[in-house]
């Protein structure tokens, strides 16, 4: 499950609706759509205030994404790219 689909699950668990997401946050806006619909990038800050805002921990959310054996799923040492 990706960052954004664990994150809507978790405001679903909840029964949170987007703008009450938000609002946990400090937020008036659509916040929490973007980072559900992966439009929207993430600082560190913002992570541990979703978290938080989540009752969760932000290792939790992140879970699927990366694991402690490595990267993202579906990549490999051999198919990732380097920087230039």
């Amino acid at each position: 499950m990706a960052f954004g689909e664990t994150a809507r699950a978790r405001r679903g668990e909840l029964g949170l609706t987007q703008r009450q997401l938000d609002a946990r946050m400090g937020y008036r806006g659509k916040f929490s759509g973007g980072v559900e619909r992966g439009t929207r990038n993430l600082t560190l800050d913002n992570l541990y205030l979703l978290a938080a805002a989540l009752e969760t921990d932000p290792r939790d959310l992140l879970a699927d994404d990366v694991t402690r054996d490595g990267p993202a799923s579906g990549t490999t040492p051999s198919t990732r790219t380097k920087p230039a």
